[in-house]
């Protein structure tokens, strides 16, 4: 991954270099996740690409992803503060990184390699670490990596919690889907009152699809496989792998009415 959403960052998978799969919807093959065709990183010898994060077989023994094949961040993160009293009730799990927000980590920590793997027919592995920077479009320095939750949309707590605190005036139900990409601007704004939004289209894929045991993580806002992601409306040119457009905030209001 190049980025947790801010809505977790999380800027932080911006590209700088267009590469042939990295428009959404086109699969991991050449996308931002797949090191193989990222610079600075040691390539598999045999050119996989899932093989930085999977493996078929002599996996590590994880329930938070199948056949696991990736060093596990050891990272510890303070969890995001609430600034509203109002959110309080919300409690946060022992571990925020709860989930595959752990295994995101694995390579967005700063600490642990992006290109290490198992090590079985994948000589030689490798020993870099996401420490570098870009130029924004606002012009300021983001990282690439998050070594600080209180900065990003909060994650590791109960949507259920979340709903029940803020109630459906502020955000929408867990049952909802993403609100569908080339949305008007018109239907974008209604988005902002709650009896407005039955006319946005949405898609398929619910937000209880993406949460972890009822937990938000980073994966509830990014599509770490590329393949079913939010494409940018015609003259814009960015994937973050969110799984609604920037376009009109359409990836926040998928959760929040604000």
């Amino acid at each position: 991954m190049k980025k947790i959403f801010a809505v977790v960052a999380l800027s932080a998978l911006v590209a700088t270099v267009a590469y042939a799969g990295s428009a959404p919807k086109t699969g991991i093959n050449g996308s931002l996740h797949d090191i193989n065709a990222a610079a600075g990183y040691t390539d598999d010898a045999l050119q996989r690409t899932c093989v930085f994060c999977h493996t078929p077989h002599n996996a590590q023994n994880t329930a938070m992803a199948p056949l696991w094949n990736h060093a596990p961040s050891t990272q510890t993160l303070t969890a995001y503060t609430w600034a509203s009293p109002a959110n309080a009730a919300i409690a946060f799990a022992p571990d925020p990184l709860i989930g595959p927000s752990r295994l995101c980590q694995a390579c967005h920590d700063g600490i642990t390699a992006v290109d290490s793997h198992g090590t079985a027919a994948s000589i030689p592995t490798g020993s870099t670490i996401m420490t570098s920077s870009y130029v924004d479009a606002l012009g300021n320095t983001a990282k690439r990596y998050i070594d600080d939750l209180s900065v990003t949309h909060p994650i590791g707590f109960q949507y259920s919690d979340a709903f029940t605190a803020r109630g459906a005036t502020e955000l929408v139900p867990a049952t909802s889907g993403f609100i569908a990409d080339g949305q008007s601007a018109t239907l974008l704004a209604a988005a902002f009152n709650t009896n407005a939004r039955g006319a946005l289209a949405t898609t398929p894929k619910k937000i209880n699809d993406t949460l972890y045991g009822g937990f938000m993580t980073c994966a509830s806002c990014h599509d770490v496989h590329n393949s079913v992601n939010a494409a940018p409306d015609a003259g814009h040119n960015y994937n973050y792998f969110l799984l609604a457009q920037e376009e009109g905030s359409a990836i926040c209001l998928s959760c929040h009415v604000k």
